[in-house]
């Protein structure tokens, strides 16, 4: 894997390098990502000009002050905020308070180290928690949990996870141990180690992850159960299918999930700049040309074509923006030159 993000090389199973964040106030979500969570701030900058408009599909005129974040050797799991600034164009906050499940790009979970003494700390600052901390058991092979979710800035919701089984055997050992050797924030997080994306269309979904950005499956099932329900915040007989994806790292994974017995509210038709919200999911792929080709075959359809310029935090750079074809919601590739 490239060390560095700013090297040609890319894995050859992309994780998600970067997740792109519409912010209302740009001070106020940095102070929280960067002082309560302990990312470290790679890059600020003014983003303008007439490829920054055609590449986000924005108003001439439109600026957006940028910050982004990111945690550990590799080009993983990384945040991207924008303050949009467009002329005549009211911004829109993509998610309310009041929706706990919808389609479209939805959570960032972090692994955390003491998540009781971070939960009544974020809880002092006047965050929305949907519960206490509870225990997830997933069974010998897995391991054990403890989480809880909460209203972040600009309507992204964060879950915090602390990983409780220490046999190296399980899979949440086996993660403990990674973290061990590789290090947390100054504040005792992780970058993003999951993200949640909520589909219509699992297959047409899997096709994309599966194949341009060739990830592979970590663990599908499906979540039924009143408890399991109750701490989902869906009807008590709710089905959902749920298929996490994963790159070549141990962060950076994707937790798909589409319902099978229920509706949700679809946050996709408003989840594009220059709106307050969780944009897109961003990859770092090898070969622009091919992916693009690769994409359109598995019916992504293009938002903004392949260009060569600028990313916040990456230089320069070939990338475009498609639509995950099970769900509309925008997926950044770039190439790193």
């Amino acid at each position: 894997m490239n060390s560095n993000g700013n090297g040609a090389s890319a894995p050859v199973s992309a994780p998600v390098s970067v997740v792109v964040i519409g912010v209302e106030n740009l001070d106020t979500t940095l102070a929280f990502y960067a002082e309560t969570i302990g990312l470290e701030v790679a890059e600020t900058l003014t983003w303008q000009g007439s490829e920054f408009e055609r590449y986000w599909q924005v108003p001439a005129g439109t600026t957006a002050r940028c910050a982004f974040l990111g945690h550990g050797a590799d080009p993983v799991g990384r945040i991207q905020l924008m303050e949009f600034d467009a002329p005549n164009h009211a911004r829109k906050l993509i998610r309310s308070p009041d929706v706990r499940r919808a389609t479209g790009l939805f959570n960032l979970n972090l692994y955390t180290q003491d998540i009781a003494k971070d939960y009544e700390q974020l809880k002092s600052q006047g965050f929305n928690f949907w519960s206490e901390p509870a225990r997830n058991n997933f069974g010998p092979a897995v391991g054990e949990t403890l989480e809880v979710a909460f209203d972040g800035p600009d309507g992204v919701v964060i879950n915090m996870i602390q990983m409780l089984t220490e046999d190296p055997k399980t899979v949440i050992g086996h993660i403990r141990g990674f973290i061990a050797e590789y290090g947390r924030t100054s504040t005792g997080f992780t970058s993003v180690v999951t993200t949640a994306h909520s589909v219509l269309d699992m297959e047409k979904a899997l096709a994309f992850y599966y194949g341009p950005l060739r990830m592979t499956l970590f663990i599908e099932s499906i979540l039924q159960g009143a408890e399991t329900n109750r701490a989902l915040s869906l009807p008590e007989d709710a089905q959902t299918r749920s298929v996490l994806v994963q790159g070549d790292h141990e962060y950076g994974k994707i937790a798909l999930a589409t319902p099978i017995n229920y509706e949700v509210p679809n946050l996709v038709p408003d989840a594009v700049p220059p709106n307050i919200g969780y944009l897109a999911q961003s990859f770092q792929i090898g070969d622009l040309d091919e992916i693009a080709s690769a994409c359109a075959a598995v019916g992504a359809e293009e938002f903004s074509a392949p260009i060569q310029i600028d990313l916040p935090g990456r230089g320069k750079c070939a990338s475009m923006l498609v639509r995950n074809p099970g769900s509309g919601a925008l997926q950044e590739l770039f190439q790193v030159i």
